[in-house]
């Protein structure tokens, strides 16, 4: 980004929604928050665990138990919770599983058993999860319905692969980079990625239509035509300074300051119809904006 563009970026400020609120929720600290698709309740993870906390009483509840789960969301009934487990070999080397927990009894569901090989991104679109191994998709369904195919992104080994009907094809939009952050709208129609070096970018599912969205980092999807990310500013020893969460229309580019200066707002999570985010702090904090659009 060109200090041009960044500057644009900063003062393309819009009336896009209304911040009802911002509100800490008490007694929780977590390195990331994903929010529940009716935004009724957050999943954080700790250095042994994920938590379930209810936004309505603050209550907590353990859904799964073990080291540096990661990669967390919650399915778009409400009903699962699908994340990343590490493991380790005797020479150290790192392995994923993918699963998925059962809120209602607790089950465990093996998505992708353990590999080198799992890319990163994986999308969850009604009873099933679609997810990537290497170069090749799968659908598995969370209960007793038949998998759904569905269009989602990973990344793989820096490149930005897309699935569309089970088929996987590497797109990289933008040539060879580093490509990270990439997830599909809910319509299925765009891709959102960040590319080290240059930005936030959308593009459709074959790579084609790429726009650039300026230096929104860590992107979700709020909805079909709006992203929430961060917008920060670092210090010459790369720490973090100051960094406010923002909303921004994909269309007009247009954005909107959702947190002020009073914290440190990192790592955005929006419920499915965008009225609610989560987002953490460095130091573990678990805040919700209600919005109103």
């Amino acid at each position: 980004m060109t200090a041009a563009a960044v500057l644009a970026f900063l003062t393309a400020s819009a009336q896009l929604v209304t911040v009802e609120s911002v509100t800490r929720v008490d007694g929780v600290l977590s390195e990331k928050a994903a929010i529940s698709p009716d935004g009724s309740f957050v999943v954080t993870n700790t250095a042994q665990a994920l938590k379930k906390v209810n936004l309505a009483d603050g209550s907590q509840a353990t859904i799964a138990n073990g080291a540096g789960l990661y990669n967390f969301t919650v399915s778009a009934d409400g009903n699962n919770v699908v994340y990343t487990r590490p493991t380790y070999d005797k020479k150290h080397l790192r392995y994923n599983a993918l699963e998925a927990v059962n809120l209602s009894d607790g089950s465990v569901k093996t998505i992708v058993k353990a590999t080198r090989k799992l890319a990163h991104g994986y999308a969850v679109v009604g009873g099933s999860v679609n997810a990537q191994e290497k170069s090749k998709a799968r659908a598995v369904a969370l209960g007793s319905e038949k998998a759904v195919k569905a269009p989602f992104a990973a990344i793989n080994f820096g490149h930005l692969d897309v699935t569309v009907n089970g088929r996987t094809r590497t797109i990289d939009p933008q040539g060879r980079g580093s490509y990270i952050w990439a997830s599909v709208n809910p319509a299925g129609t765009r891709v959102c990625y960040w590319l080290v070096g240059k930005g936030c970018f959308t593009c459709n599912l074959d790579g084609s239509d790429v726009k650039s969205h300026g230096p929104l980092r860590a992107a979700v999807w709020a909805g079909n035509d709006m992203l929430v990310g961060q917008d920060e500013v670092a210090g010459q020893d790369q720490q973090l300074k100051a960094c406010s969460i923002v909303a921004l229309d994909v269309n007009t580019n247009a954005v909107q300051k959702l947190t002020d200066d009073s914290v440190i707002a990192t790592y955005p999570s929006a419920s499915a119809d965008g009225s609610r985010v989560a987002f953490t702090t460095p130091t573990g904090e678990v805040y919700i904006i209600n919005l109103r659009k």
